[in-house]
């Protein structure tokens, strides 16, 4: 009697040559030595066994499909084909009768097989859906961040961020917009009214084409934000910024200007529609001395107070050159919109309209309607945009400041800006069908694939029977 082996390391083919030497002295027959693939390799049980707890992937469930076919005949299978399947992917005969089974019935039915598992997906513990009824009854002062929503709804801070991520719920950024009157509504109605071209009406009512506007607005532009975000490395120290005063951040108002750009019939630009972006700034000699400079050079100083005289200097000396000098074609009948902050010149002001009438020109002064930067093409677009690029330069003096921002106004493309003529359109086709409001959010129409389609229009309008009911409730209410 052989004794097994001491330790329990030895390999099957240590166990092999023992056995074989015992034999040899009881004079038994040779051993021959067969791979116990079950012992030493367990990957190859794999490749006998392919379904195992793999048994539900789609691959291997065809596989037995395909097996069953090579004994079927007719639609009928063979006496034992079952077992000998089972056994060739060390399944159940059960399992086998049952894609069998789904196989079967889709050939009979004329569909093609497939025989995916159906549970893949659909096992394990259902995840909880949105209370709807319970969340609409929140306001919306408690559903601020997830914390809050949380508590509101009796639920953890992780199941409202998996509602979230399976878009059950979605977060919402929400701007103030400004307060209107009913008189103010009206003004609105009547600004857009007044703007459907007349040989339009009724038939497709279509608004004016704005290429005898020019739009200006001002703003404010600071060196550098109170609050800001960084990115930095774990072990880099944090950013240190300094002012004198956080209330008296170094900034600068800009004055803009611009038309709508005039392209040819074979898309070529003639006229990039931007008249200029101008500084509300001075030129002062400094008093003293520093490392920097001497006394007496010359630096740049903003406008801090903006009243009407340096708003009318501003549109004597840099605005009304600019669209003399840039105004394309030969009509020179302007108009200039602007809103009703109030240091803005007045329309009828004595000294603006004997410089605007020089040299054969007519430009006039408009008021837009009041709380109204949805219909001011700068508030729409321009303004929007200029923030991200301010804060990718830091500048840290005036004129870096003055550079940037006029470097940006350079950079607008004509596109971009006719785009935006055809987005304010648009808004005021809301603003009709909102009597005037302003509860809407601004309409996308796609123009950049219109473009690229070259479909896209040249003016927006409305249907006839929201011009008919925004004019009948004008008449009814003014």
């Amino acid at each position: 009697m052989v004794s097994p082996p001491s330790s329990p390391s030895l390999s099957t083919a240590s166990l092999l040559s023992s056995f074989s030497s015992n034999s040899c002295s009881t004079n038994l027959p040779p051993l021959v030595q067969v791979p116990l693939l079950s012992l030493d390799t367990p990957a190859a049980e794999e490749e006998t066994s392919s379904l195992g707890k793999k048994g539900c992937e789609k691959h291997n469930r065809k596989r037995v499909i395909d097996k069953l076919l090579q004994f079927s005949k007719n639609g009928k299978l063979q006496r034992g084909c079952m077992k000998e399947v089972a056994a060739e992917f060390n399944i159940s005969t059960k399992t086998v009768g049952k894609i069998w089974s789904i196989a079967k019935t889709q050939m009979q039915a004329g569909l093609p097989v497939d025989v995916q598992c159906k549970w893949i997906g659909n096992s394990g513990k259902k995840r909880g859906t949105v209370n709807t009824q319970k969340m609409l009854a929140v306001p919306f002062h408690r559903r601020k961040n997830m914390r809050a929503l949380a508590f509101a709804m009796d639920v953890s801070k992780s199941t409202v961020q998996r509602w979230l991520k399976s878009k059950d719920i979605r977060r919402h950024s929400n701007a103030i917009k400004p307060f209107l009157c009913e008189k103010g509504k009206l003004k609105r109605l009547k600004y857009c009214l007044d703007h459907i071209t007349a040989p339009s009406i009724p038939i497709n009512p279509t608004f004016h084409h704005f290429y005898d506007y020019i739009h200006i607005d001002e703003k404010w532009f600071n060196i550098t934000k109170e609050k800001t975000t960084f990115y930095a490395l774990p072990e880099e120290p944090d950013p240190y910024r300094t002012a004198q005063s956080k209330a008296h951040i170094p900034k600068i108002m800009f004055l803009a200007a611009v038309g709508r750009p005039r392209f040819g019939n074979d898309g070529a630009v003639l006229w990039d529609g931007k008249i200029g972006i101008f500084p509300f700034t001075f030129e002062a000699e400094t008093k003293r001395s520093s490392k920097n400079r001497p006394a007496g050079t010359l630096e740049v100083k903003a406008t801090t107070t903006i009243n009407r005289d340096e708003m009318k200097k501003m549109l004597l000396e840099k605005l009304l050159p600019a669209i003399k000098e840039k105004w394309p074609g030969p009509r020179r009948d302007v108009i200039i919109q602007q809103d009703n902050a109030k240091p803005h010149v007045d329309m009828n002001d004595l000294e603006f309209v004997q410089a605007a009438q020089e040299g054969d020109w007519n430009i006039k002064l408009q008021f837009q309607p009041p709380n109204s930067p949805d219909l001011n093409i700068l508030d729409l677009g321009y303004f929007r945009s200029i923030d991200t690029i301010l804060d990718q330069a830091a500048s840290r003096k005036l004129e870096d400041l003055i550079t940037v921002v006029t470097t940006s106004f350079t950079a607008l493309t004509p596109e971009k800006l006719n785009n935006v003529f055809l987005t304010c359109q648009s808004v005021m086709g809301e603003v009709l069908k909102q009597k005037g409001g302003n509860n809407f959010k601004i309409p996308h129409m796609g123009k950049s694939s219109l473009a690229r389609l070259g479909r896209l229009p040249d003016n927006v309008g409305v249907s006839q029977e929201v011009y008919q009911e925004a004019k009948t409730f004008l008449e009814e209410h003014m």
